[in-house]
């Protein structure tokens, strides 16, 4: 249990970090940010516990959060292509914390339709 509160307080200060580097101008992988990975944030914080365990029952504030993404990504084909780094990059940091299947189905048990599938090895470069 403290492990995955470490790895959540992990992921929160990196979160946190590029909310900073942003807001300093530092565009998240030397893009001109319309978006920055701390949009991604609130995902992260109200599913964190879901994709970690899985369950059948998914948290209201989770599908709100994804609903919120989808939202965010509609903007345009780049911001689709820099959530997709952020998420991409969450997920290579805890891999070994993640239910694989909760995962992968949190947008489609959210009812919420995305322009990527959520997987341990997300192509990115198919949205460009």
């Amino acid at each position: 249990m403290a492990n995955n509160k470490t790895a959540f307080a992990k992921a929160s200060c990196m979160a946190l970090m590029v909310c900073i580097a942003a807001a300093l101008g530092a565009p998240f992988l030397g893009a001109m940010a319309e978006f920055t990975c701390c949009e991604i944030k609130p995902v992260i914080a109200a599913c964190g516990s879901y994709v970690k365990t899985g369950g059948n029952n998914i948290p209201m504030e989770c599908c709100m959060a994804v609903r919120n993404l989808r939202d965010i990504v509609r903007r345009s084909m780049h911001t689709q292509y820099l959530a997709c780094l952020c998420l991409q990059d969450v997920v290579k940091q805890h891999h070994h914390t993640i239910n694989t299947t909760a995962y992968e189905n949190l947008p489609y048990s959210c009812g919420v339709a995305l322009p990527y599938h959520f997987t341990h090895d997300m192509d990115c470069n198919i949205i460009r």
